[in-house]
C-alpha cells in the first residue's frame, strides 16, 4: 500500500467487484482529476452523492466509492442491525401497498 502522512489507522478492504474502463483523464496543473458532467450525472441519478472515499490498491489502482454524510443524530439507526432491518422491512412493505391508515397517531405510538 502506498504510503501516507496521516496518523489515521488504515484498515485494509479487501473488494471483490469488477472494473470496467470508463475513461482517460489527464492530470491538471494541481495534479486534480475531474470527474466530468457525464459520469456525475450517472452517479447522481443513483444517489446523491457528496464525497468519495479513495482506496488504494497494493499495485497502484484507485478506487473512489461515492459516499453521503449521515447527521450524527442519525447514525443510530444504521449503527443497529435491528433497527435498519426492521426500517429496510417496512420501506419494503410500503412499497408492495401493504400499509393502513391510521386516524388516530398518538394512541397507535402508544401500543407500539
Amino acid at each position: 500500500m502506498l504510503k501516507s502522512n496521516s496518523k489515521i489507522k488504515k484498515e485494509a478492504v479487501d473488494i471483490h467487484e469488477e472494473f470496467m474502463p470508463y475513461q482517460t483523464k489527464p492530470l491538471d496543473s494541481k495534479y486534480r482529476i475531474t470527474l466530468g458532467n457525464r459520469l456525475t450525472r450517472l452517479l447522481g441519478r443513483r444517489m446523491k452523492t457528496e464525497a468519495y472515499q479513495i482506496f488504494v490498491g497494493r499495485n497502484g489502482d484507485i478506487l473512489l466509492r461515492p459516499s453521503v454524510s449521515i447527521p450524527s443524530n442519525e447514525a443510530w439507526v444504521y449503527q443497529n442491525p435491528a433497527v435498519i432491518g426492521k426500517l429496510r422491512k417496512g420501506l419494503q412493505e410500503a412499497e408492495e401497498g401493504k400499509t393502513e391508515r391510521v386516524d388516530d397517531l398518538e394512541s397507535f405510538l402508544e401500543k407500539l
